[in-house]
């Protein structure tokens, strides 16, 4: 029987048709593949060209992102449809500003296989058939972690991080399924092929340990109580995470008052230091070019057209101040100097071109922030 077209994200990435590997030179193209993977992953949603931009050009300038962009999708598709994979030749929708993944597609991935499965094998109101059947299935499809190739890439490591911990809930809930079968051999047998995918895991250490201790009394205490404060921080940390996870437009670069931008730039300088990272640190002046200054009312259009494109133009990790009537603060990372001063002469540019004023000037100042070991 035809298996059709699979796509593989746990170990490597990977693209399949009836057993046969696809697309292998995507791998020769690391910002493409890259693309691809963010797309797959995200598939539920649009995403906007800036935030690939972002993603795949941190800290580099390009002056038409959306044509890198574009780039990306031509060789995407090139190769596609030099292998002639008809059933990718619509996997990626665009539409205004935005790229996403066509979850029409008749198309096995299976990160969302595993979840599936996973989803109906850990829900105890399933019959114990239909659970053991699924959670069979979720087991064996992980692999390994999720794209180890780009584990450093910040977008993969939460993902990765949902799909390990998902995974030791498919193997812990197997395990307590085949103990009260009495298939005590067959459960170690599934911990420890469970140790040697994922490594340490003090759970999976602990219910080892069980099953290979004749004395257990003590033990399944301990393992009671263990489980008992995992899920209690399971719980607590997704409290924890609402308080802390802001509802804000990530779209944009974050406006502060000038206490708060002290704290951002106290906290940056720690990261700078761990990084190697440069932070730069700019004032922009807006003022008249004539002898007589803008009025009150004038000077604050002036400065919230400013604020406004600002905003537009940078990045969301970016931070914004107001300093005095007529200055704004911007702190922003970059490579070099050179690249801080095209990112400010690009805002001017992009500022004084739809914001027009013949008595309008902005004057800036570049400089470097210190990390916290200098």
């Amino acid at each position: 029987m035809q298996e059709g077209v699979t796509i593989t994200l746990f170990d490597k990435f990977e693209i399949r048709k009836n057993g046969e590997v696809l697309l292998d030179k995507l791998g020769n193209t690391r910002k493409t593949k890259l693309f691809l993977c963010y797309l797959i992953l995200n598939k539920n949603r649009s995403v906007s060209h800036k935030e690939l931009f972002e993603l795949l050009w941190s800290g580099e300038e390009y002056a038409n992102p959306g044509t890198a962009l574009r780039t990306l999708l031509y060789r995407y598709r090139a190769l596609v449809e030099l292998e002639k994979v008809t059933e990718l030749y619509d996997s990626i929708k665009s539409s205004r500003g935005c790229y996403q993944w066509n979850q029409e597609l008749n198309i096995s991935i299976d990160i969302y296989d595993f979840e599936s499965y996973s989803m109906i094998g850990l829900n105890e109101t399933m019959s114990l058939e239909k659970r053991r059947e699924c959670l069979t299935e979720a087991i064996s499809l992980y692999k390994a972690d999720l794209l180890p190739e780009s584990a450093s890439e910040h977008w993969v490591v939460a993902k990765a991080a949902h799909y390990r911990e998902l995974y030791i809930k498919d193997v812990l809930a197997y395990i307590t399924i085949l103990k009260s079968e009495g298939s005590k051999k067959q459960a170690l047998e599934l911990c420890t092929r469970a140790r040697e995918t994922i490594g340490y895991n003090t759970l999976l250490e602990f219910e080892e340990t069980l099953l290979t201790d004749g004395q257990q009394s003590e033990k399944t205490v301990q393992y009671e109580r263990m489980m008992a404060f995992t899920k209690q921080n399971e719980r607590d940390i997704e409290a924890a995470k609402k308080i802390l996870e802001v509802k804000d437009n990530v779209d944009t670069a974050f406006v502060c008052d000038f206490d708060m931008l002290k704290e951002i730039y106290h906290l940056q300088s720690r990261l700078l230091e761990r990084t190697g990272s440069t932070m730069f640190l700019t004032i922009l002046s807006l003022g008249s070019n004539q002898e007589k200054e803008l009025p009150t009312l004038k000077n604050e259009k002036v400065i919230s057209a400013m604020l406004e494109c600002l905003k537009k133009e940078l990045r969301c990790g970016d931070t914004i101040c107001r300093y005095s009537d007529n200055q704004i603060i911007v702190m922003f990372p970059a490579d070099s100097y050179e690249d801080a001063q095209k990112i400010i002469e690009r805002i001017k540019h992009s500022y004084l071109k739809s914001y027009t004023r013949e008595d309008c000037m902005v004057v800036y100042q570049i400089k470097p922030l210190r990390n916290a070991k200098e």
